[in-house]
């Protein structure tokens, strides 16, 4: 391999290689980057339902698909649920954390959608070979507001994920800024989560 370089970053900024944001691919990143915000939630859900400090939820965490994530968290709440919410209140929580998980894994479809396809600028085209039915291609029309839509409905459900706390009754209160979410009950602190806690040196 002497005759290929290893990836070697530009210093360039933006705006030098690039010139103005082009809104079609800034609108792909907003998808991108809205999934990432879900898929790190999930993460955080994780590691709050199973009682992991910041090192052992990342180790939990870190190598499981999203997929994989939803359904571990799927089992943590059944498993948690009888001992947080009185039994008269269990089918209504039941009901409002399968509907939260549900449009979570309407938002993983919609990311493999949008991002695991190939695009001629505004068409997109999406090939698929699966056993059940063989070859297929699907092509669509799309525009930088149908991705917006589409990251929008991917950050609400992120959003939605981190009440997840409030509705278990693990919490009764959560704020958030640009790198941390935090949950309390009564006035207390019970869990924070910092955007690269956990950080190897």
């Amino acid at each position: 391999m002497k005759y290929y370089q290893d990836f070697l970053p530009s210093q360039q900024s933006f705006n030098e290689r690039v010139g103005v944001a082009d809104e079609f691919d800034a609108a792909v990143g907003r998808v991108a980057l809205g999934f990432s915000f879900l898929e790190d939630t999930a993460s955080n859900m994780i590691a709050m339902l199973a009682g992991c400090d910041a090192v052992v939820g990342c180790i939990v965490t870190a190598e499981l698909s999203f997929r994989q994530k939803l359904n571990e968290l799927s089992s943590l709440i059944k498993q948690v649920l009888p001992t947080l919410v009185a039994p008269e209140h269990r089918t209504v929580i039941e009901d409002q954390t399968d509907e939260l998980l549900a449009i979570c894994w309407r938002s993983e479809e919609l990311r493999n959608t949008y991002l695991h396809s190939t695009y001629a600028r505004e068409e997109r085209v999406k090939i698929t070979a699966k056993a059940k039915h063989g070859l297929r291609m699907q092509s669509e029309a799309v525009h930088a507001g149908l991705l917006l839509d589409v990251a929008d409905f991917i950050v609400y459900s992120g959003m939605e994920l981190e009440s997840l706390p409030m509705m278990l009754n693990m919490a009764d209160q959560s704020s958030a800024g640009d790198d941390y979410v935090s949950y309390s009950r009564s006035g207390a602190i019970v869990r924070t989560f910092r955007f690269g806690e956990f950080k190897q040196t």
